[in-house]
């Protein structure tokens, strides 16, 4: 059983959910399991094709809210919904299909310490679990050191991921989700929160398991470019050549790029506007060049003919 820490800090869960009530389940166990018992959990059904209920509580009595939107507007607006039905002192994120480990809320609460004024915005979060089902990898293999988050997300490839994400409930709205946002919402939550002044408390335990699969429809594993676009386009006057060139190579070459930007690019590499990061470069320009489709198709091919990967 859980321990109460209401007379400390209470907490209120946002999750947002469409489509996974199977993995729903598996994130609201996570919950009634924590060491710290949060005072509400509020799920935000983003208009779902399914008809589902859920029990006024759960675990160890925690009400369990559900909130149905009529019209689908992403896991970003949901998230700024369930903030603004909240009535915790603080707020933390769960993505419908990822899971806490027991001490999360304990550990986060203890960090922050105690609640600051209004114009001294904080935001926690911790490092993460990787995981697909078999294998388990850190997100961050070295801390988080206080660099700029651009630096910590497109240098140094770190995970500041939405549901180890832990703020106050009064630096609403100075700090939130842009709801316009369908992809990358974590990213743009911290370089947000950064500009208005927002320092960070980061906790390098692994304390959320972060799901590589996800539900079929996680839109991290869209292949529409678009959603990548709009975060590029919005942060793009602030980003050096190396931030673009790796946010090119580490995020949009995986997506459907129209021939057109394909080109666009490797015209940029000519001009050195832009350069490949890592070691891989001639398969990384390879990809550009043709395609995600190129590559299916040569996937395709090499089963076909059973020639293994080198």
């Amino acid at each position: 059983m859980g321990r109460d820490f209401d007379d400390v800090h209470t907490v209120s869960v946002i999750i947002p959910h469409y489509n996974s009530l199977d993995l729903l389940w598996v994130a609201i166990e996570s919950i009634s399991l924590q060491t710290v018992v949060p005072r509400e959990i509020i799920v935000i059904d983003d208009a779902s094709g399914l008809q589902f209920e859920l029990p006024s509580h759960c675990g160890n009595q925690i009400p369990l809210r559900l909130i149905r939107e009529t019209v689908n507007r992403g896991a970003a607006w949901c998230r700024n919904r369930g903030i603004e039905e909240a009535t915790g002192d603080l707020i933390a994120f769960l993505d419908a299909d990822d899971r806490w480990l027991p001490h999360k809320l304990e550990r986060c609460i203890a960090a922050f310490g105690p609640k600051p004024p209004v114009n001294e915005v904080k935001v926690l979060f911790s490092n993460v679990t990787l995981t697909d089902g078999i294998r388990c990898l850190p997100g961050n293999r070295t801390p988080y050191d206080g660099q700029s988050m651009l630096d910590f997300i497109l240098l140094d490839g770190g995970y500041i991921q939405t549901s180890s994400i832990m703020m106050w409930r009064h630096h609403y709205p100075l700090i939130g989700f842009d709801g316009s946002l369908r992809r990358h919402q974590d990213w743009d939550f911290a370089i947000s929160a950064e500009m208005t002044g927002c320092s960070f408390i980061y906790l390098h335990d692994a304390l959320v398991e972060y799901s590589l699969n996800g539900g079929v429809n996680k839109i991290s594993r869209a292949v529409s470019c678009e959603p990548s676009l709009a975060f590029f386009e919005k942060y793009n006057g602030f980003m050096s050549r190396g931030h673009v060139s790796s946010f090119i190579f580490n995020v949009l070459i995986y997506k459907n790029l129209s021939i057109v930007l394909r080109f666009h690019i490797v015209g940029s590499i000519m001009l050195k506007d832009i350069f490949i990061p890592g070691k891989w470069s001639m398969l990384l320009f390879a990809r550009l060049v043709i395609g995600s489709g190129g590559v299916n198709l040569i996937k395709q091919l090499r089963r076909k003919l059973q020639i293994p990967r080198l």
